[in-house]
């Protein structure tokens, strides 16, 4: 056993260290401290309500192990654990949520979710805190009312969509504190799946159904089982952006594939043309990369790959698109870019690259190729910007590497 000092979170930045014990302590203090302000005043039996919201909780994990083939992962969707929080802070005093997030993120643990042990306490005492919030938002819509498809179920209604937007809202603040304050390097997932809509989307539904199970449980009883089908539907929605992620993007460089670059490219072509707006296509080649490999070997060779892709999409925009287009070869598109401004793209493009070293072997040089479409006369097809920036590419390398040229497009 690892001395203490050999934690991995000690590692991390001392703000970050300050978010997440800080978070934690409001887990453990918020659920005492703000009982008769939250919600939880369900009819049935407390006790009988935690467990099933654990059994539910069991079922949900158990069908996305079942769905994955039972493979562990380190990163992926929470397999829907908020939900029964939420469920929770509508239908039990607020101190239960304690043991209900704990079950329920032990068994997650268990059957295969591998995160580090604090970012797996963080995570769960964030979702207690904004369980917490979305209970006391709840009981301020509802007051005392137990049952939440009483009458026609509108007030009902109002109050779940409330203490949804709160829990997401906390849950959201809290995700960003962990990805913001600990080092870019270990937090690359995290970043990026906060900074995608699916993601919002997907956790809205998520707690939707937590709230809808909460509802049947008060006004239907064990009709609540019927939903079933309902978290098998949710499961595969979680499930289904890093299953995207993974067949559109390359595993080496983090890149697009180049066939769904080709697909993003076109269709931001399509909208630059009806905007009347230029576009450039780059095709980035690496020089010499068959000695390269043949010198220090294929695995510093994939590393070449991963940081030149890295030192390439470091000088590119929000909106650019890189792409793999097989081999040692990039593809780059430019929406609304002057011939002159993806001229200098190109240049700092080039210039970082050669000045970026591979670590454990020697730097690498690259080539590019620009195809700049002007749509001052009209559309110019796809196809014929794709094959001039790869005719562009060719005599760049013909010239001797390590520089760039362009062919400009005036469409006729």
């Amino acid at each position: 056993m690892g001395s203490i000092r050999s934690w991995p979170f000690l590692g991390t930045p001392r703000a970050c260290q300050a978010w997440v014990v800080g978070a934690v302590l409001a887990a453990l203090v918020l659920p005492f401290a703000l009982v008769d302000a939250g919600h939880g005043r369900s009819t049935v039996d407390p006790m009988v309500t935690g467990l099933l919201l654990v059994a539910l909780s069991i079922v949900n994990v158990e069908l996305g192990r079942l769905l994955e083939g039972g493979v562990s992962r380190s990163q992926r969707p929470h397999k829907g654990l908020s939900a029964w929080a939420f469920a929770s802070a509508l239908l039990l005093p607020t101190w239960c949520l304690l043991p209900v997030v704990a079950v329920t993120y032990l068994h997650a643990s268990w059957r295969g979710l591998r995160v580090p042990a604090w970012k797996w306490v963080g995570s769960a005492a964030y979702v207690v805190v904004a369980a917490v919030a979305a209970s006391v938002v709840a009981h301020l819509v509802l007051g005392t009312e137990r049952d939440l498809m009483r009458d026609d179920g509108l007030v009902g209604l109002l109050g779940v969509l409330a203490a949804t937007a709160a829990f997401l809202a906390v849950e959201t603040v809290l995700f960003h504190g962990s990805a913001y304050l600990n080092e870019p390097d270990d937090e690359v997932w995290l970043r990026k799946t906060l900074a995608t809509r699916s993601f919002y989307l997907t956790e809205a539904g998520v707690l939707l159904v937590g709230g809808l199970s909460a509802a049947i449980w008060t006004g239907g009883g064990w009709f609540v089982v019927l939903l079933a089908p309902v978290y098998l539907i949710t499961q595969r929605a979680a499930l289904h952006e890093p299953l995207r992620e993974k067949a559109e993007y390359d595993d080496k460089t983090r890149a697009l594939r180049f066939q769904s670059w080709r697909r993003l490219s076109v269709q931001g072509a399509e909208r630059c043309r009806r905007k009347a707006q230029p576009y450039s296509l780059i095709f980035a080649d690496l020089d010499h990369f068959k000695e390269f490999n043949e010198e220090w070997g294929h695995l510093l060779g994939d590393d070449a790959l991963a940081v030149v892709s890295d030192a390439i999409r470091a000088e590119l925009r929000a909106v650019d698109l890189l792409g793999r287009f097989g081999g040692e070869e990039f593809s780059i598109f430019l929406p609304d870019v002057t011939a002159d401004q993806a001229a200098a793209i190109a240049e700092r493009i080039r210039a970082r690259v050669s000045s970026t070293p591979v670590p454990g072997a020697g730097g690498v040089t690259i080539s590019l190729g620009i195809s700049a479409v002007l749509p001052d006369d009209g559309p110019v097809e796809f196809v014929q910007a794709l094959t001039a920036a790869d005719r562009a590419v060719f005599v760049a390398k013909s010239d001797g590497r390590n520089r760039i040229r362009m062919i400009v497009l005036d469409a006729a």
